[in-house]
């Protein structure tokens, strides 16, 4: 990122800032919300694109736009209570810090170009999964790989980009930017929340929370009944409908008032919908399984099992219980308790005759 900075700055002849020490505190992270534990049906999840990367350019935060000074009394829940600030020509974060208006800053400036590029490979390989659904082939499968190591690396290279400016060795590094960034996504991800559990207790017309769970940037719903209301045919073409015709418009209205709320520099929250699933099972915060129908608009002909945190997916475990696990998993969500009691029982008569390297 030094040398991205660098690059930039050098073609617009603008001298790069000397190193200087500056002080580093502990501040928050990312906001995990403790899950309902437990087995859901169809669970939903929106997720926010590329949401530290767009919070920078959102409140036009870079070293050389922060403002001297903090407004008091500022925090994640008073903005989410409603209370209004001066925001004058600047950007105000859940910190207090002011980002300046005057100009487009640096940084902001550079995830811009990556983003855009970003957003042009992704949709290609969204595309080409899409058609590898349809009509498979190894050139399908060659391309896909291909996109997504080039979407992936420029996630990753942005993503790095708040760890960068939280790092105290880092020439552009600033406290007040780093805190700003992880809080701003704490009101982001809880001003969704709130929009989406709201408009689900509206259209059940009860008061229960139905966010199953909340990681960082993303928001998972329990619409089982939903679909128990309306009993559709195809649940999940049904729920692919009302999250793009509804939901997805319920979060960018929510987003365009918090967005006024902060004075953004401009509103770059964009919330849609990632996975479909038939069944969610939560273990932990960042342990879960989900038996996925489609993904980011990609309809699978067989569901796929998106695990986190889990034991099959550890190196640590051998191989032969790593490859149980998965079938397990596949057994508890689409078979009964009977079922898996079975199988457990099955492979612990099998696992006695392995030899012990194994």
């Amino acid at each position: 990122w030094d040398s991205i900075i660098y690059r930039m700055l050098n073609a617009s002849q603008i001298v790069v800032p000397p190193k200087t020490d500056k002080p580093k505190s502990a501040y928050p992270g990312g906001y995990v919300k403790e899950p309902q534990v437990g087995s859901h049906d169809w669970v939903t999840s929106f997720d926010l694109a590329s949401l530290y990367p767009n919070i920078i350019v959102q409140y036009n935060m870079s070293p050389e736009t922060v403002m001297d000074g903090l407004v008091p009394s500022v925090s994640v829940d008073k903005i989410l209570d409603g209370a209004l600030f001066h925001t004058d020509g600047y950007s105000i974060a859940p910190t207090g810090v002011r980002f300046s208006h005057g100009k487009k800053g640096v940084v902001p400036t550079i995830i811009e170009q990556y983003y855009a590029e970003r957003r042009i490979i992704k949709n290609k390989m969204l595309e080409a999964q899409q058609e590898m659904q349809n009509n498979p082939s190894k050139e399908l499968e060659y391309k896909i790989t291909s996109l997504n190591n080039q979407q992936v690396s420029i996630k990753i290279l942005m993503n790095s980009l708040y760890g960068a400016l939280g790092n105290r060795y880092f020439r552009y590094f600033d406290q007040r930017v780093a805190e700003s960034i992880t809080l701003a996504g704490q009101l982001a991800i809880k001003w969704a929340e709130r929009a989406v559990n709201n408009e689900m207790q509206k259209l059940l017309n009860t008061d229960e929370d139905y966010v199953v769970a909340i990681d960082t940037d993303s928001v998972y719903l329990r619409m089982g009944a939903l679909v128990d209301k309306f009993a559709p045919k195809d649940p999940v073409k049904f729920l692919d409908k009302i999250c793009s015709e509804h939901f997805e418009k319920v979060l960018a209205t929510s987003y365009a008032e918090m967005a006024n709320v902060t004075g953004a520099y401009s509103n770059r929250m964009e919330m849609e919908r990632e996975v479909i699933a038939d069944r969610g099972i939560w273990m932990a915060k960042k342990r879960y399984i989900l038996n996925v129908h489609n993904n980011e608009g990609v309809q699978y002909k067989e569901p796929k099992l998106k695990m986190m945190g889990i034991e099959a997916i550890k190196s640590s475990t051998p191989s032969v219980v790593r490859d149980k696990f998965k079938e397990i998993f596949r057994v508890i969500v689409e078979g009964t308790e009977v079922d898996t009691q079975r199988y457990i029982s099955e492979f612990k008569s099998h696992f006695k005759t392995l030899p012990p390297e194994d």
